[in-house]
């Protein structure tokens, strides 16, 4: 196996990242009070924006105030001095948060930043922005639990979702059994992350969620790219069955590459559960096949982070079948070096 940063590795010290996330989202110091929050804005991009996604999500019937997670320069103008701007950027120096990390300081935004470093850190640490550290030289993606994990603490101790110790309990004793489950010394016969790892050969992946699961469909979308390196797609029930089940009455070459991954869990709502039972059934014949996986745990973040973790093993197995190294994201990298070398220019006002 060729796992020059340690994308493995890493998700089996999943356990131990939530506990040092639990930690550091407690020991930050928040210098607002709960009652001054009226809503919340998590700025992002890629594995760092992943864990709003998640945590909307997990809590969206649960949620004690509007949230929304934020991809792009711009901050839209509900955003004021009593919205919680969290800044995600693991690096801490992601333009699109940057940028955004400018206008929420202009417009006197609660702010907190969750980061490894970089200019989010030395800056706006030296404004007074309560900065959450997480450990440096990790890919974005593999530090997922220690990004999620302080913004469940910060946004509990804000009222924005419930308490969340018993959740994070449950969630870690999820995240040590599949650890055990989906780790590299675990035969194929007995693992299944290396199971549906060969399934997806060959094909092009697609991931369908719903509710608590629509978020982590997206994270096995993102990291099927990234790790293995393949063109992957992700959707949501019951939008999906509004316009994307319909290409399936005609696929043409494309049945014979697509295969299905649904991800589920036993507390849809009936009717969500059901629509995953007659989707499958209505576009089996038309794939290369159709795989149902059912979380597990005891609550909404615990059976969420089963899959979460299941995917993450199952796509970096994926790239190992390639013959191809989960870690390095090279395109990226020259991109980023293109747009650098170019600079910012002259950006256009959205407002007009």
């Amino acid at each position: 196996m060729i796992d020059s940063l340690g994308i493995v590795a890493e998700a089996g010290r999943a356990v131990e990242a939530l506990d040092a996330g639990r930690a550091a989202g407690l020991a930050v110091e928040l210098p607002f009070p709960a009652d001054a929050v009226r809503d919340v804005a998590v700025c992002g991009m890629g594995g760092s924006a992943i864990a709003g996604d998640l945590i909307q999500s997990i809590y969206s019937v649960r949620l004690r105030r509007p949230m929304a997670t934020l991809r792009d320069y711009y901050l839209p103008s509900w955003v004021g001095e009593n919205t919680l701007v969290i800044l995600v950027s693991y690096s801490g120096n992601t333009e699109e948060t940057l940028t955004a990390a400018m206008q929420a300081t202009e417009r006197g935004c609660l702010i907190v930043a969750i980061t490894s470093g970089g200019k989010l850190d030395s800056f706006y640490g030296e404004q007074v922005v309560p900065i959450v550290p997480v450990p440096p030289g990790l890919q974005p993606r593999a530090a997922l639990f220690r990004l999620l994990t302080p913004m469940l603490v910060v946004l509990s101790r804000l009222g924005v979702i419930p308490p969340v110790e018993a959740e994070l309990d449950d969630a870690r004793a999820v995240l040590a059994a599949g650890v055990a489950a989906y780790g590299p010394s675990v035969p194929q016969d007995a693992n299944p992350a290396k199971q549906i790892a060969s399934l997806l050969s060959g094909t092009v992946p697609l991931v369908y969620g719903a509710e608590t699961t629509a978020a982590v469909a997206r994270r096995w979308k993102c990291q099927l790219n990234e790790n293995a390196k393949t063109p992957a797609f992700w959707a949501e029930i019951p939008e999906l069955d509004h316009n994307e089940i319909v290409g399936y009455e005609s696929p043409g070459a494309f049945a014979d590459a697509a295969y299905v991954i649904m991800l589920r869990e036993d507390h849809h709502h009936r009717q969500v559960a059901r629509r995953f039972d007659f989707t499958k059934e209505l576009i089996e014949p038309k794939t290369r096949g159709v795989t149902s996986i059912t979380a597990e745990g005891e609550t909404a973040l615990g059976r969420a982070l089963d899959l979460v973790l299941l995917g993450d093993y199952v796509s970096a197995y994926l790239g190992c079948l390639r013959g191809i190294d989960p870690g390095p994201v090279e395109i990226i990298e020259t991109l980023k070096e293109r747009l650098a070398t170019t600079g910012y220019g002259r950006t256009a006002d959205p407002s007009g």
